[in-house]
C-alpha cells in the first residue's frame, strides 16, 4: 500500500519524519525548571500541526536528553472554536487537562469554566510537581476572536509566571499580526514567546522521507530520489505528493523503467492547485522574482529582501553565491505557463474580442446596458444592468469562458442552465433569459435588493433559531420545487441564499452550481483554489459529494443543514485548516454539539438539524417537503404560547 497518501495531520510517530532539531529545541524550552513558551510559525502545509501533535507522545519525548518525566503535555486543536467565549474555552481546556493528568475530580458548579477554577487546577498540578505544556494548534482562532479581551491574555501570562506552565502555539505568521485589536497585539503575554520558524527539510530529512517508508512498503524509491527532489524541492508536502506519484507509477508498472514524464503528470494533478494558491497569496514582488528566476534571470540588488523571504520559505534555493534556482522544476514551469497565459490574455483584451474581458458602465450586450460591476467569483462576473426594452434593472451573470473549455461541456452547461431557467417559485431567483453572445454565456436574472445570508451572518453574528427555521423552511420549499423537476442545486451555501428587505429568501445560482467538469475523489482535496471551485464550497459539501459519488436531491438537504448550523452558531461545523482535513471531517467526524455554542432553543431545532446532517443519505430527510413540514410544525405557536 502506498505509504505517502496521508494529507492530514500526522498522528502516528512512525509516520513522522524529520524535525528532530525543532523537537529538541521545543523540549529544551518547555521542559526546563523555568518553562519557556514557543510560537511555531510557518507557511501552510509545512507541518505545524503534525509537529505539535508529535510532541504529545511520551515515547517521542523520551528519545531526547532533555526529557522530563514530570511534564504533562496537552494538545488542543482550536480550529472550530472561533466563537466560543473565554469561560467556555477554559472549561473545555480544564477538562482536557484533568483527563491527561488522570484527575477524576470535577470542578464545583460555582467555579466550573471560570478563571478561578482554571487557576486552582494549575496550582494543584504545580503542587504535585507537574509541569504543564499546552499545545494550541491554530492559535489565531483565539487571537482573532474579539470575545477574548485583555483580561484573558493577562490571565494566561499570570499562569505562566506563577506556575510551571508553558504554551506552544502554531500559526502561519507571528501571533501579534493575527490579533483582533492593537490593544491585544500589545499585550505583554506575547513577550513570553520565542519564535520557531519551520523551514523546508534539510537534504538528509528529505532523503529519509523518500527512502524509509518506500523501503518498508516493498517499493524502494531511493534510486529515484534525484527526480523526486527535482519535482518537489525540499518542502515536505510536495515531497509527499512526489513520492506518492512515483510509488503509484512503480506499483502499476512493476519491473519497468521509471517514466518520469508520467510521474510528473501525476504530481501536477495534485500539486497544481497548491501552486495556484501559492501564486495567489505571494506578494507581487515575490512573484516577479520567481518568474524571473524561472526565466534564468537572476534577481537584482533591490529585490534581495524578496529573495531572502523566498529562500527562507523554501521556494528559492541558492545554488551558488548570488545564484538562485526555483525549488521545484515543475513550479518553475507552472510560473512560466502562467506568465505566458497572462501575456496572451492581455493581448486578447487589447484586441477587444476576449470573452473574459471585464465590462464597464455603458457597455451593452444586446438590449442590456451595464450599470455597474457587482461581484466576481469562481463562476464569473455579476453586473447590474438595465433592460432598455422593458425599462427594468436586471442582474447579468457572465460565465467564465475557461469553465466551458470544450464544446461538450458548453452544450451540457447550456442544457442544465435552460432547465433551471424554467423554474418558477418565490424562493428561487428568476432567470429571464439565457444569451450566447460571441463566446460569452450570459444569464439575465431578476435584480434583488438586500444581502446574502453569508453577509448577514458576518455583520450580525448568530441568528435566532426561529428566524433560521423560517428561512430554512422557505429554502426547503424552493428546493422541493426544483427537486420535483429533477434539478439538484449541489452548491447550497449561505452565499447562495439571498435575503430581501421583505424577509423573503431567494436561492441563487440554480443550474450554475454543478462542477462543469467531473472531479475524482483523489483530486477533490486539491481543488480548493482551482478555477471554478469557489473558496468555501467544500465547507458545505455532503459526504457523497466529498467522495465524488453519484448524488441526488438529498445532497442539497445536507448542505442546507450546514447553512443552518452556520447561521445558529456563526461557525462552519466541518471547516478545517485544509481542503483534505475538511473532507475528512465531513466523512468521518460528528457534527459539533450545538450546546457548545449555547444556542438558544437548542432542544427544539437540534433534532431537525441532526437529521439534515446525517452522513448516510438514507437516514436523512428523504424530501425537502418533509423538511419543510417539520420546520413549519416547529414554528407553530403551541396551545399555551411559545415554549423554549
Amino acid at each position: 500500500m502506498n505509504p505517502y497518501l496521508n494529507r492530514l495531520m500526522i498522528q502516528a510517530p512512525a509516520q513522522f519524519f524529520g524535525r528532530g532539531k525543532e523537537v529538541s529545541r521545543i523540549l529544551s524550552r518547555i521542559g526546563g525548571q523555568r518553562p519557556q513558551s514557543v510560537s511555531i510559525v510557518g507557511e501552510r502545509r509545512i507541518g505545524k500541526s503534525s509537529l505539535l501533535f508529535h510532541l504529545t507522545w511520551p515515547e517521542v519525548r523520551k528519545r531526547y536528553p532533555n526529557h522530563d518525566d514530570h511534564l504533562l503535555v496537552v494538545f488542543f486543536d482550536l480550529q472550530q472554536l472561533h466563537d466560543l467565549p473565554p469561560e467556555q474555552f477554559l472549561l473545555l481546556l480544564a477538562d482536557r487537562i484533568r483527563k491527561a493528568s488522570g484527575d477524576a475530580e470535577k470542578a464545583s458548579p460555582a467555579t466550573a469554566g471560570g478563571y478561578r477554577d482554571f487557576q486552582t487546577l494549575l496550582e494543584k498540578l504545580t503542587t504535585a510537581g507537574k509541569r504543564l505544556a499546552l499545545l494550541f494548534d491554530e492559535f489565531d482562532a483565539i487571537t482573532s476572536n474579539p470575545l477574548f479581551g485583555k483580561e484573558f491574555y493577562s490571565f494566561l501570562r499570570s499562569m505562566a509566571n506563577n506556575n510551571a506552565v508553558s504554551y506552544v502555539t502554531s500559526s502561519r505568521v507571528e501571533l501579534q499580526t493575527l490579533c483582533h485589536s492593537t490593544e491585544i497585539a500589545d499585550s505583554p503575554f506575547f513577550n513570553i514567546f520565542s519564535n520557531l520558524y519551520l523551514r523546508p527539510f534539510e537534504r538528509s530529512e528529505a532523503l529519509d522521507l523518500i527512502v524509509r517508508p518506500s523501503r518498508e512498503a516493498g517499493r524502494p524509491l531511493e534510486s529515484h530520489s534525484i527526480e523526486i527532489i527535482q519535482m518537489a524541492g525540499y518542502l515536505p508536502f510536495y515531497l509527499q505528493i512526489a513520492c506518492s506519484a512515483c510509488f503509484d507509477h512503480l506499483e502499476e508498472f512493476p519491473g519497468q523503467a521509471l517514466d518520469v514524464s508520467a510521474v510528473e503528470a501525476r504530481f501536477l494533478e495534485e500539486a497544481t492547485p497548491h501552486f495556484e494558491y501559492l501564486v495567489d497569496h505571494l506578494g507581487e514582488a515575490e512573484i516577479r522574482v520567481l518568474t524571473a528566476v524561472a526565466n534564468a534571470i537572476q534577481p537584482r540588488i533591490e529585490e534581495m529582501a524578496s529573495v531572502r523571504r523566498l529562500v527562507r520559505d523554501g521556494y528559492l534555493t541558492e545554488a551558488a553565491k548570488d545564484q538562485y534556482t526555483i525549488c521545484s522544476r515543475l513550479l518553475a514551469g507552472h510560473l512560466l505557463q502562467r506568465a505566458a497565459a497572462e501575456q496572451g490574455g492581455r493581448s486578447g483584451q487589447s484586441g477587444g474580442g476576449s470573452g473574459s474581458r471585464v465590462l464597464r458602465p455603458g457597455d451593452r450586450l444586446e438590449q442590456y446596458e451595464v450599470l455597474s460591476k457587482i461581484d466576481e467569483g469562481g463562476m464569473g462576473y455579476v453586473y447590474q444592468a438595465r433592460d432598455s426594452v422593458l425599462g427594468r434593472k436586471v442582474a447579468m451573470k457572465i460565465i467564465r469562458p475557461e469553465l466551458l473549455g470544450t464544446e461538450t461541456l458548453r452544450r451540457r452547461f447550456l442544457q442544465e442552465a435552460r432547465l433551471a431557467a424554467g423554474l418558477s417559485h418565490p424562493a428561487i431567483t428568476a432567470v429571464f433569459e439565457l444569451i450566447e453572445h460571441e463566446d460569452r454565456v450570459v444569464l439575465i436574472m431578476e435584480w434583488l435588493e438586500g444581502k446574502t445570508l453569508k453577509q448577514k451572518i458576518r455583520e450580525e453574528g448568530r441568528i435566532p433559531w426561529k428566524q433560521v427555521a423560517r428561512w430554512a423552511s422557505q429554502a426547503a420549499a424552493g428546493l422541493e420545487a426544483a427537486h420535483r423537476k429533477g434539478i439538484v442545486h449541489r452548491d447550497i451555501k449561505s452565499a447562495n441564499l439571498f435575503l430581501t428587505p421583505g424577509d423573503q429568501l431567494k436561492i441563487l445560482d440554480f443550474g450554475l452550481a454543478k462542477n462543469v467538469a467531473p472531479i475524482s475523489a483523489s483530486a477533490l482535496t486539491s481543488e480548493l483554489s482551482s478555477a471554478g471551485m469557489v473558496i468555501g464550497t467544500i465547507d458545505y459539501m455532503s459526504p457523497e459529494q466529498a467522495c465524488a459519488e453519484r448524488v441526488d436531491h438529498r445532497t442539497d438537504l445536507f448542505s442546507l443543514g450546514i447553512v443552518c448550523f452556520e447561521a445558529l452558531t456563526g461557525a462552519l461545523p466541518f471547516r478545517r485548516s485544509s481542503a483534505a482535513a475538511s473532507v475528512d471531517a465531513i466523512l468521518n467526524q460528528p457534527t459539533p454539539d450545538l450546546a457548545l455554542y449555547e444556542v438558544e432553543g437548542v432542544e427544539r431545532i437540534e433534532p431537525i438539524l441532526n437529521r439534515m446532517l446525517e452522513k448516510n443519505p438514507g437516514r436523512r430527510y428523504q424530501s425537502a417537503a418533509q423538511l419543510e413540514k417539520d420546520l413549519n410544525d416547529l414554528l407553530k405557536p403551541r396551545r399555551f404560547g411559545w415554549f423554549g
